[in-house]
């Protein structure tokens, strides 16, 4: 199985990000995303990680001319004001139009009203006002972002490379994008030559957004099949439909309630299943992608999956390929995992 290179970048500084060197922290931050800042095909990427790039608590994601800053709550040391400085900072920096903030507290099942607003709020941290939906540029293709519209803006940066590998992937094959959320690997195998895809997820806004991001790049959302389905239960109704695939694209929440449902989808309950189904509707020797984003998970435990879902199924299971995570999460390499196998 190939392991894929992953962070060339020089290895961050580590501690817990007084305020005192803050600044010099932030400005090696950028430093160590140079290259990404000099490509002119993409426009998006996490510019300061956390603890990855010793300021603990504190993210900061350019969105074309945006910023999105994530407080933290109990992870954050620097006072609100000190953060906001380093904000308009790299605003300054990158001659960035607005930043927004976003506040993660440590219970995130009891958001208050008054969070949910201001994450609502059109008017930024810092900066002028922009629109609602911004197109911006990720390796050549366009993403629509929305910096106010909740805690989520449309895109998950630690999935850059692997839409590019799905781009590369998808010539002519039948792709199944699961939990999709705005598409964005649907947009990369369409783009990529796919012969027809299908989005499956339970929330038609995010499907609808989808739709967007393909129109955005002159696709046409037709003949691409949305649906607005429990992942599960999608699966047996391809079964019935007699519905084939050869890229299944896995993605999973760790956590999620379908509305107006007592259902409720667990990573690591239902991880299994949800593998051992997809190979239910994957033609022999199709490609599973498999994705994370809990730290707790492994490499390891992702493998043992997808092997023992094949074996299940009787069938043979081939890793091929961990994928990487982008440059600007170097230093995290829990962060997220994805495999790629093949399934005989």
């Amino acid at each position: 199985m190939k392991r894929r290179q992953a962070c060339r970048a020089t290895a961050p500084r580590k501690g817990a990000g007084g305020e005192s060197d803050a600044l010099a922290r932030v400005a090696e931050a950028l430093g160590r995303r140079a290259s990404l800042l000099a490509q002119p095909a993409t426009a998006v990427g996490r510019m300061v990680h956390s603890v990855a790039d010793g300021i603990a608590g504190l993210v900061i994601e350019r969105l074309g001319p945006v910023l999105v800053a994530q407080l933290h709550e109990g992870q954050l040391k620097l006072s609100e004001s000190a953060a906001r400085d380093l904000c308009a900072h790299v605003a300054q920096t990158l001659g960035s139009e607005a930043v927004y903030r976003k506040v993660y507290p440590k219970d995130r099942s009891a958001v208050s009203a008054d969070l949910e607003r201001q994450h609502r709020d059109p008017s930024p941290w810092i900066g002028a006002q922009v629109p609602p939906e911004l197109p911006v540029l990720e390796h050549g293709m366009t993403f629509l972002v929305r910096p106010y519209d909740g805690y989520l803006t449309g895109l998950f940066l630690d999935h850059r490379l692997s839409r590019l590998r799905v781009r590369q992937l998808a010539g002519g094959r039948r792709v199944l994008n699961a939990f999709a959320y705005t598409c964005g690997f649907t947009l990369a195998a369409v783009l990529g030559g796919a012969r027809e895809t299908v989005s499956v997820d339970i929330s038609k806004k995010s499907l609808t957004w989808g739709r967007r991001n393909l129109e955005a790049n002159g696709v046409a959302p037709e003949p691409q099949r949305f649906i607005c389905s429990d992942v599960l239960d999608y699966y047996r109704r391809a079964v019935r439909q007699g519905r084939r695939f050869d890229l299944i694209l896995l993605d999973p929440p760790t956590f999620a309630r379908q509305k107006g449902s007592r259902r409720t989808f667990v990573l690591e309950r239902d991880l299994d299943r949800l593998v051992r189904g997809a190979l239910t509707v994957l033609d022999p020797g199709g490609l599973v992608l498999l994705s994370v984003n809990l730290r707790e998970m492994s490499f390891a435990r992702l493998e043992h999956v997808l092997v023992a879902a094949a074996r299940a199924e009787r069938r043979q299971c081939e890793l091929r390929e961990r994928l990487p995570l982008p440059e600007d999460f170097c230093g995290d390499q829990d962060y997220a995992k994805s495999v790629l196998a093949r399934v005989l």
